[in-house]
Order: structure tokens, then sequence, then C-alpha cells
């Protein structure tokens, strides 16, 4: 692992769940480096470390079984370039506003269950939902460059946030931009809300120039994968999260 520490230690996700959480520094390991990574943890009294591992890499995630590491879900990345045709948009579709954050919350509070922290077992599920109430809360207030939302009859009813690469906006011009938070109320799903939702958000990002868009989704979502791959992303990387816990983090 070179000169650098093999782990960092992790500030929000700490003061968030009350328990202190660090993540690995690197994606694969020996005995040697193993050893080194759980003593780090050891002396830095780390409840639970975060492990991101290839899904390709059977040798590392061999070690990880064998030191009490939990496979805790799969991360699948897809890219696509933003100048192809994204497809006709159907419906309304604005920035969100402060006015939106109630339901922006109620949202995400019940959009988000498939991911590595509900599978975990160890969080509090309450405080799961609340990790994405105040995700899309924050990216309203500016964590996001873009929150688009789904407009029916004034209310939103479903969300994407944005990230460009850089806050200059003839940088992004030349780079990328992600997909973070993306949902829709259980009500008005099936009714191509998300599809129509995701198309206009690639033609905004070709509005701004960016020519590719990422975004992260859990293996095991399958509504997400294929409206993805039907959007036209193609998967770039899959890993697998792990988590260990060196005590109960329940308290």
């Amino acid at each position: 692992m070179g000169g650098t520490e093999p782990c960092e230690e992790l500030p929000w996700d700490s003061a968030f769940f009350g328990v202190s959480i660090a993540r690995a520094r690197t994606s694969h390991l020996d005995e040697s480096s193993c050893k080194v990574m759980l003593e780090w943890c050891g002396s830095r009294r780390i409840d639970c470390l975060y492990f991101l591992c290839p899904v390709d890499d059977g040798a590392t995630q061999r070690l990880l079984t064998d030191h009490a590491f939990q496979s805790v879900g799969v991360k699948v990345t897809l890219s696509r370039s933003v100048g192809s045709d994204s497809g006709r948009v159907s419906g309304q579709f604005r920035p969100a506003t402060s006015d939106d954050i109630p339901r922006l919350r109620a949202i995400a509070t019940v959009s988000h269950r498939d991911t590595r922290f509900y599978a975990d077992g160890h969080f509090d599920p309450a405080r799961c939902d609340e990790l994405y109430a105040t995700w899309i809360e924050k990216s309203v207030h500016g964590y996001a460059t873009y929150v688009i939302v789904a407009d029916r009859d004034g209310a939103a009813v479903g969300y994407i946030t944005l990230h460009l690469d850089t806050d200059d906006a003839a940088a992004a011009a030349a780079g990328t931009a992600r997909i973070g938070l993306f949902g829709v109320d259980e009500r008005w799903r099936g009714q191509g809300i998300g599809r129509d939702l995701l198309r206009h958000a690639v033609q905004m990002l070709q509005e701004e120039g960016v020519e590719n868009a990422s975004v992260v989704t859990p293996g095991g979502n399958t509504v997400a994968l294929t409206l993805y791959t039907s959007a036209g992303f193609r998967r770039t990387d899959v890993s697998v999260w792990y988590h260990r816990w060196f005590s109960d983090g329940r308290r």
C-alpha cells in the first residue's frame, strides 16, 4: 500500500450513524496488506470498515470472507455518451426548490432500500431512511449541481440529481457528469415518469455541453438496471461492497 495509510476515516458517516467508520483505500489485498489494514482499524478503534472489491478478484474476496467481512451488495457503474439520442420526453420537469423538500424527503425515505446500508443489518433502518432523506435535502441546498423534479399538478413526484465534474462550466463541457439520487413516488410508478425524467436529464446535460454521463446503482436493482440500459447506458464496472464490523453498530 506504499507510504499512504491503508484506510481513511469517514467523519460524516461516523457522525451520522454514531459509530466510527472508515473506508479502505485499496481494492486488492494479500495476507500482508490485509493484516496492516486490520491493525490500522484496531489502533484507531474503528467500528465499521467499508471495502470495495472488483467482482473478478476472487483472491481478495476470499481473504475478506476469511477475516469476517460481510458482502453487503454489488455496485454497478454504467455510462453513456450524452451526445447520442435520448428519446422523446413527455411530462413536466423543473428545477427543485426548497418548497419541494418535504415531498422529496418523503420519496427518498422509501426509495433506496435496496442499498448496502439496509443490507448490512447493523445500521438502524430508520437511520438509513433518514440518510437518503438528508441526502436529497442537501442536494437541493447545493450538494448537487442540479436537482430536477417531475411535476404533476404542481407537486414533485420524482427527482434526479446531477453532479458536474467541476464547478467551472468550460471545464465541465469537456468532461463528464454523474447521476446521484434518482427516485419516483411509489404512487406514480409504472407511468413512464422515471424514463422521461432520465431522458430529460440527459438532454439537459447535452445542452450544458457535457460529453459523458455515468451512474451507480445496486446490482440487485433490476428495474433501475433495465431503465438505464434502455436509455443507452452500458456497464463499465462491477464491484462488491464488503463491511467489516469490529463492534456492534446497533448502539
